[in-house]
This record gives C-alpha cells, sequence and structure tokens, in this order.
C-alpha cells in the first residue's frame, strides 16, 4: 500500500464566503490520495501567522481575505474551481414579478444600482435603513454581523419586507431554507442579463509560505480559475478606487462553442462575424451557421477567455459597459484593450456636452444646447437625462 502525502490545511470559521465549505468538499474528494488534516483557527490573522511559523503546509481564503490582510513571505500556490460569483434576490417572486413599491434590502452599491436599473419603482435600501424604518436600529446595531442576515430573513417571513440581496455564500448560510433567484448572466433571459457581479467572488485560495511546491496540489486545482482570478484582480486594481464599489467586473473562461451558439441564439452578428473566419458556411441571410461538423471547417475548440466590466449611476438609468473576448494566450493584452475601452468610455460619457452655435438641419435644436453630462456615478439626484447605454 503506497503511503498517502501528509498535508495540514488550515482554515477559519465560516464567514459566509463559501471557503469553508469548499475546501471540506475538496478535501473529502482527495483522501485517497493525500492524508489531511484541517485544522480551524478562530481569526484569519491568527491563521496566516500560523502558517507563516510554518506549523501548517497551507492555508485556504478568500481573494478578498488575500488583498485584506499581511501576506508577506506567503504565495498563492492554487486556486479551487471558481464558484457562481453572481449574487441572489430572496424573495417568493422573481424579481420582475415583484409587487411596485416592493421593499427589497441591499446592502451593496453596485447590486443596488444594478437592482434599479431592471425595477425602478422598488424600494431599494439598506439593511440599517430598513431596520430604522421599522424603529429596530437599536437592536440591528447590537446584533452580530453574521446574524442579521438571519434577521432580515425572519422579517421577510413575517412580512416585513418583500426580498433581499445576497452573495451566494451568504444565503448558503441561512438557518432557513429560502427560495433563491440569481441576479446574474442568464443569456436566455435578456432581461437579467446585466448583473455584472462585484469583483473577486467565488474563489478559494490555497495560500503557502513562498517555495511550497505548488505541483503538490496539482491534481485539484483549476488552472482557469488562477487566471480569471490574475485578471480580474488587475482589472481591479487598475480602476480608479472612487469607482472599485460600484463596478462589476466578470472574467470567465468558456469553451468557444459555447460562446458561438449564444451569439446566434441573440442574433449578435457582430460577435459572429469576430468570431468566425470567412471559411465558415454561411446561410441566405449572411449570418454565420454553426454545425456539429463544425471542426472540419475550421472552428477553434479551445476554450476563449470572456471579459465583462460595467459600472451604472445612482438611478440605474445610465450603463457604461465594456465586453470582450479573447483567446488565452491574448489574455494580457485582452485585459490591456478592455482597460483602455472602458476609461475612453468613461471620459466620454462623464464630459459634459457643450452648447454649439450652429444648427442642424433635420436634427431637434435641442441637439446644439449645452447639457451635463450623460454619466453621474456619485450623486443621487435625479439627473436630467434619462437615456440608457
Amino acid at each position: 500500500m503506497t503511503d498517502r502525502v501528509r498535508l495540514e490545511v488550515l482554515t477559519t470559521a465560516s464567514k459566509n464566503d463559501g471557503v469553508r465549505l469548499q475546501i471540506e468538499r475538496t478535501i473529502e474528494q482527495n483522501r485517497h490520495e493525500f492524508d489531511f488534516l484541517l485544522r480551524q483557527i478562530p481569526h484569519m490573522e491568527t491563521a496566516v501567522e500560523t502558517l507563516r511559523d510554518g506549523t501548517a503546509d497551507f492555508l485556504a481564503m478568500s481573494a478578498h481575505d488575500w488583498r485584506n490582510y499581511n501576506v508577506d513571505g506567503l504565495s498563492i500556490i492554487g486556486i479551487l474551481p471558481r464558484r457562481e460569483p453572481t449574487w441572489v434576490l430572496v424573495s417568493d417572486d422573481k424579481p420582475e414579478y415583484l409587487v411596485s413599491k416592493a421593499i427589497v434590502v441591499c446592502d451593496n452599491e453596485l447590486l443596488r444600482r444594478q437592482m434599479r436599473r431592471l425595477r425602478s419603482d422598488l424600494n431599494i435600501v439598506t439593511s440599517l435603513e430598513f431596520a430604522t424604518s421599522i424603529g429596530k436600529e437599536p437592536l440591528f446595531i447590537a446584533m452580530d454581523e453574521d446574524d442579521r442576515i438571519h434577521w432580515i430573513e425572519e422579517c421577510r417571513q413575517e412580512g416585513l419586507l418583500e426580498g433581499y440581496i445576497v452573495s451566494r455564500g451568504e444565503h448558503a448560510a441561512l438557518k432557513f431554507k429560502a427560495r433563491r433567484h440569481t441576479l446574474g448572466l442568464q443569456r436566455e433571459n435578456p432581461e437579467r442579463t446585466h448583473f455584472v457581479p462585484p469583483p473577486l467572488h467565488g474563489f478559494t485560495l490555497l495560500v503557502a509560505r513562498d517555495g511550497f511546491p505548488k505541483v503538490t496540489v496539482e491534481g485539484f486545482v483549476d488552472h482557469g480559475a488562477s487566471l480569471s482570478h490574475r485578471i480580474e484582480a488587475a482589472l481591479l486594481d487598475s480602476i480608479r478606487e472612487d469607482l472599485r464599489s460600484v463596478t462589476g467586473i466578470l472574467v470567465e473562461q468558456r469553451k468557444f462553442k459555447t460562446i458561438l451558439k449564444e451569439a446566434q441564439r441573440s442574433n449578435d452578428d457582430f460577435t459572429n462575424e469576430t468570431l468566425l473566419d470567412d471559411s465558415m458556411a454561411r446561410g441566405k441571410t449572411g449570418k454565420a451557421k454553426w454545425e456539429r461538423s463544425s471542426p472540419k471547417k475550421g472552428i477553434p475548440t479551445t476554450p476563449r477567455l470572456e471579459m465583462k466590466v460595467e459600472t451604472v449611476n445612482y438611478h440605474g438609468t445610465v450603463t457604461a459597459s465594456v465586453e470582450r473576448v479573447c483567446t488565452i494566450e491574448q489574455s494580457h493584452m485582452g485585459m490591456v484593450n478592455v482597460l483602455k475601452e472602458f476609461e475612453v468610455l468613461l471620459e466620454t460619457m462623464q464630459a459634459p456636452h457643450e452648447a454649439i452655435p450652429r444648427r442642424y438641419p433635420g436634427l431637434p435644436d435641442e441637439f446644439s444646447d449645452a447639457r451635463p453630462a450623460l454619466l453621474d456615478l456619485h450623486s443621487n439626484q435625479a439627473s436630467s437625462s434619462s437615456e440608457e447605454e
């Protein structure tokens, strides 16, 4: 019988981010190859110091913890397959079917703006604002942070609110089984395709001391998740700090054929023409057609990297969004291009429209009038322009 490699893994109590549950499942699935010892440390700071002192092999943490704690002398040796990063609405009804003026609690600024974009008639408030409105502010403030989500769910069951928006990790931690509705990128449902999630959710990082052999964990880490994490983190770091809380970023590795099928289903001719070679068979309408025999016609089988970045104004009436699909080999240049396009788009949309002395035939006089910038990301005042990009 072959001796199994012994690995001592550190973790912390569940922080409602899904890390604890995923590392436990990974250990259970790989027990036949390794002799695991899972140790729970009370706090992440203590866990980092314990790892740095050499009393364990590696530590499981979220991508946000990696950025928020001192990790000098440590490095990422691998990332587990990414969990679904989109957030969910906990309610009895889908977001499209909530009654007008329904109270929806959400503590994430980006998700509040995206939800207003979908349903401007809803009453979307923070959990503190909700607690204040029902006279429970002192009780809410005195609660432990982990208990607040359970209290919100109890209030929903009592009919004090219609729903609330949380991450999937928070939903999984609920004491009660509650119906959820994904606020994500359902390509088959165009009305809900614009919930680009806040960056860096769904990652479980395996962190070890510098020099730890990465090959040890090669069997259960995901290289696609590692690439997505690296690019999402780089995109986030490259965006102005004042915009990070209202900017959604998603980088994911996807199959070429999947992207192509979605583009054809939604009649996205631009994506079709961008992805397909001139040698592709074309129908009478000129639109590219995909067939099961496509590999013979030159359709690549290697995956593609899809990048999405968006930001929304307070009322959800104006959106600035950039998307790009590139090969894995072109990921760095693709990231650079996404940043450039996003910066140019923001600069254009945030610049005021100066008055034009000349009047143009065929255009209304208002076209030449001065107008404020189309996109104001920091004001919660109603803009005179209600156009949506």
